[in-house]
């Protein structure tokens, strides 16, 4: 290479180093808000991709629902659906909606969250497995050198009880830190739940379906955006117009699914459950006071039995409480919702201008945002020790029957 090409070649690696270092700087000095920005707008693009051909088969059996008789007789269901299969049709569709929008930041350290705590719990189960064969181990002064390498001795299990707690100390270090994340997640979306809010969430057998009703929200607050975006650019197309207002009655139908799913499980499962506790525990302390009159067992273990059934009772009380308002809440917005979609079935039926379905969907967002301006109470008394305790075990039994 001549030396006036070797001049021009290393002038033009300098100019591609500076370059890329330049790009480099940038890329590091970036705001980090736009970035969170910039990769919500990404994610909500990749589920808008996922969701929409469901969004529009479950519009297409809303559009021909009218037009189908109410309840064919079975021996003519071949010949054609009816209303009543239509709608069965639409509520499948509609929960497979729901599987796919249970995605968000917030659901994502939701679920992280649980599965620490079930490492944590996994981990105080091998401690006790660990402390229960230290027991019996050899000290490794005690053990024969062909032995050594088949046995665990005593240093040796000492060694991995101090690993398992380190492991565990540094879990439970996620979890509050995961907590903290929450809490300001849930601020951003104008929700005001505080700590001692959230942990009664995690203690309670509706928190995770609430986690989940917010998140789908929030997604389909998002996804109205991006149907009302389109809508705007496809101009004065007003069949296209009105597919997209389709999907949009959709998303509405999938609001009222998710919040008729979280009140019926609490009236007709858990709050069912809850009474039976209380009516066991009021079972258990009648006998226990009948064996005390009668003199039939050990009075100082009957009446600490009478104590923790009492324990029981309160907490099915006040738990039962609990659930009854996070459902009336629902219930509450649930009625909004119903006269939403109402009115976005009537119109989807009657517009007549594209211009119209953009200010229609604009509106639908705005009543999503002031829906999600929820205050959930918190467990009362959550901060008793042993409350809170009987909280979380009938909040396990609730959700393993």
């Amino acid at each position: 290479m001549r030396p006036r090409e070797k001049k021009a070649a290393a002038g033009l690696l300098f100019f591609v180093l500076l370059a890329a270092s330049l790009s480099g700087l940038r890329a590091q000095d970036g705001d980090p808000a736009e970035e969170l920005r910039e990769k919500e707008e990404d994610r909500i693009g990749r589920l808008f991709e996922k969701v929409v051909p469901t969004l529009d088969e479950a519009r297409k059996l809303v559009d021909r629902h009218d037009s189908l008789p109410k309840r064919r007789f079975l021996l003519l269901r071949p010949l054609g659906g009816d209303q009543f299969s239509n709608e069965a049709e639409t509520r499948e569709l509609l929960d497979e909606a729901i599987e796919m929008l249970d995605s968000s930041p917030l659901r994502d350290r939701w679920k992280k969250l649980h599965a620490t705590r079930q490492l944590i719990r996994k981990g105080h189960h091998k401690l006790a497995d660990y402390r229960q064969r230290r027991i019996f181990a050899l000290r490794e002064k005690e053990t024969g050198f062909f032995d050594r390498p088949f046995i665990y001795t005593k240093e040796d299990i000492d060694e991995m009880i101090a690993a398992e707690e380190k492991e565990i100390s540094e879990n439970e270090k996620a979890i509050e830190k995961l907590k903290d994340e929450i809490v300001k997640v849930l601020k951003e979306l104008h929700l005001d739940i505080d700590r001692d809010g959230l942990e009664s969430l995690l203690s309670s057998v509706s928190g995770d379906d609430f986690v989940s009703m917010i998140s789908l929200f929030d997604n389909i607050r998002q996804l109205t955006g991006q149907l009302q975006d389109l809508t705007e650019q496809s101009g004065e197309a007003l069949d296209i117009a009105k597919r997209y207002y389709g999907m949009h009655v959709v998303l509405v139908k999938i609001m009222d699914r998710m919040q008729e799913r979280f009140i019926s499980e609490i009236d007709k499962q858990h709050i069912p459950r809850l009474q039976s506790y209380g009516k066991t525990a009021e079972e258990n302390i009648r006998q226990a006071l009948e064996l005390i009159r009668k003199e039939g067992g050990e009075e100082e273990i009957l009446r600490s039995n009478i104590e923790s059934n009492e324990l029981t009772q309160r907490a099915a009380k006040l738990y039962t409480e609990y659930l009854l308002q996070n459902a009336d809440l629902i219930r509450s917005e649930n009625q909004q919702i119903k006269k939403n979609l109402a009115t976005a079935l009537n119109t989807y039926k009657t517009v007549k201008l594209s211009s119209d379905v953009s200010r229609l969907m604009k509106t639908g967002r705005q009543n999503f945002e002031a829906l999600m301006q929820l205050q959930i109470p918190p467990l009362r008394e959550f901060r008793n020790e042993m409350l809170r305790k009987e909280y979380q075990r009938m909040t396990t039994e609730l959700l393993n029957p």
